[in-house]
């Protein structure tokens, strides 16, 4: 009998190592918790997404365990109200231990299993030590501003302690090649750009700033590992590149794109996901124009296979958003519409001449178009002669009486045509209507110089650019 027990205490011993081997099981014990059960989520560009439930045992700790291993990454345990406690992360063997006090979770936590996250707490343990160290310093200095000879030596003491992290930071990560926790935090940290502009004299050449951070922005970032996509910082430090570091134009940010997408071309993985990252950023950007970016990256690195797809099942639907979107550019000639009027005369977008055409989509019934209308009214009245304007007004209602009536009540005196009754060209499709109102400004060639804009910014629009055009006028004369 004993040796039967033996036997399947050793059986269960075995059963559980391969499991593990073969998935994951990550054991949390938290002293002092009322959680009874904790949630386990991973990070992925800018989201997080719940993994798993664990729920307290009698043993009063929290096992999540599955079959399946985990992708490597950053993960968080979260409590049942969906507060974080801490994040670790999951590389290699996903047999691991931690266990803390949630009260002091820095100080305390132990960990057993993750090299990686051994390291990792050690790091912010020693980093929360120095911050401890410098703000009672930093309070001081606060309060007594005045006095100037114990503010420099207190100064002093705080550049001491900041240089002595940093050189723990570096160390840090030159020290564990190839940890994901050593190149998360190395490209959480700023690169050594000043080295390049700093003259003998220990001064820096400020002109040179701006172009010398840039260009080593990426120092730190290691592109040769996908595992920094599941953690925070690979989203962050690419929306602050793009967002912050180039300038908003098309063709410099055209440029940029191109330099990442090369940057990342050492890691099939992760050039992937920057495709797919950066196509989604620009597709959904509420800058105008930006759509072209959308257009640019799938066009030349997704539609050609320079780059794979990282979601193969939405190729169709991508390119198709593209063939929509194209056309309507900024500085593209926009399509064509031929539509009847309200006494069911023909009347050609293309055809109408004007130094400024308002292409306006909208609906009698839509409460926004309601609001907007007294709008459009003033800005026609105002600007019609003073600017050769024209609106072509594209009625989206399918009641023909409801229509006519609300024309009539208005008194609205430019081209009104509805969009059901074409004599060439669908509405929906070749201008992505999927609401109301919806205006596009054309040029005298029918160019669209804004598109989804109000009255009030296409009102600015005009305003400027009839400004800067009589300013190069001026200039031009002798």
């Amino acid at each position: 009998m004993k040796k039967t027990i033996a036997f399947l205490f050793a059986l269960c011993i075995v059963t559980g190592l391969m499991a593990a081997e073969k998935g994951y099981k990550i054991t949390v014990k938290l002293t002092g918790t009322a959680d009874t059960s904790l949630l386990l989520a991973h990070y992925y560009g800018t989201k997080q997404y719940l993994d798993d439930t664990a729920f307290r045992n009698k043993q009063g700790f929290f096992v999540f365990q599955g079959s399946e291993k985990l992708t490597d990454g950053m993960y968080i345990v979260a409590g049942q109200n969906k507060s974080k406690y801490f994040d670790f992360f999951v590389t290699g063997t996903q047999d691991m231990e931690f266990e803390c006090d949630p009260a002091n979770i820095v100080n305390s936590m132990q960990v057993k299993g993750s090299d990686d996250n051994k390291v990792f707490f050690a790091y912010i343990k020693y980093l929360g030590g120095k911050q401890a160290e410098i703000e009672p310093l930093n309070n001081w200095m606060k309060a007594n501003r005045n006095h100037k000879d114990s503010v420099d030596i207190i100064k002093s003491r705080i550049e001491a302690i900041d240089k002595d992290a940093k050189a723990y930071i570096k160390n840090f990560y030159n020290t564990n090649p190839g940890m994901l926790s050593a190149n998360f935090v190395k490209a959480n940290n700023e690169p050594e750009y000043l080295q390049y502009i700093t003259y003998p004299d220990g001064k820096v050449d400020s002109s040179k700033l701006y172009q010398t951070y840039k260009a080593h922005f990426f120092d730190n970032f290691t592109f040769t590992d996908p595992r920094l996509i599941y953690t925070p910082v690979f989203a962050q430090k690419m929306d602050f590149y793009f967002d912050k570091m180039v300038v908003p134009v098309r063709d410099s940010l055209e440029k940029d794109i191109d330099r990442v997408m090369a940057l990342s071309a050492v890691n099939n993985d992760l050039q992937k996901y920057m495709g797919w990252f950066l196509s989604l950023k620009y597709e959904t950007s509420q800058v105008m124009g930006h759509d072209a970016l959308f257009v640019y990256i799938v066009r030349k690195y997704l539609e050609t296979g320079k780059v794979g797809w990282q979601y193969s099942e939405v190729k169709d639907n991508v390119i198709k958003r593209v063939n929509t979107l194209e056309p309507l550019l900024l500085d593209k000639v926009a399509p064509n519409l031929i539509l009847v009027d309200t006494n069911n005369v023909a009347h050609s977008l293309l055809a109408t001449k004007a130094r400024y055409t308002l292409l306006f989509f909208w609906e009698s019934n839509c409460g926004h178009c309601q609001q907007e209308m007294p709008k459009v009214l003033k800005f026609y009245d105002e600007f019609q002669s003073k600017y050769n304007l024209k609106i072509f007004g594209v009625s989206t209602d399918t009641s023909l009486v409801k229509w006519k009536a609300y024309i009539k009540k208005n008194d609205m005196k430019w081209i009104n045509v509805n969009g059901h009754m074409s004599v060439s060209g669908n509405y929906h499709t070749l201008y992505d209507i999927r609401s109301t109102p919806i205006m596009y400004l054309l040029d005298e060639d029918k160019k669209i110089l804004t598109k989804f804009l109000l009255i009030e910014d296409i009102t600015n629009v005009i305003t400027k650019r009839e400004e800067e055009l009589a300013k190069k006028q001026k200039e031009k004369k002798p």
